[in-house]
């Protein structure tokens, strides 16, 4: 069941896009970054790109990891 609504979520995600060199911004939309990084990360799991692998070793999360530590450095702002 759908949680985001996506026309809202991606009109955010391209204004945020379109801007992201205004660093106040950027920084006031640390939560919407966080939940970014987060859909990012799970979807990382779901996509078969090599160009997602971050190195060879097959436990090293690959991009899904990548994207994970994102969010949760957002979180600790």
């Amino acid at each position: 069941m759908p949680v985001i609504d996506k026309p809202s979520f991606l009109h955010k995600y391209t204004f945020i896009m379109d801007n992201c060199h205004n660093l106040d911004l950027i920084r006031g939309e640390a939560p919407f970054l966080s939940l970014v990084f987060a859909l990012f990360a799970c979807a990382a799991g779901l996509v078969q790109d090599p160009r997602l692998n971050v190195s060879e070793r097959p436990d090293d999360g690959g991009m899904g990891m990548f994207y994970y530590e994102r969010y949760f450095a957002l979180l600790t702002l």
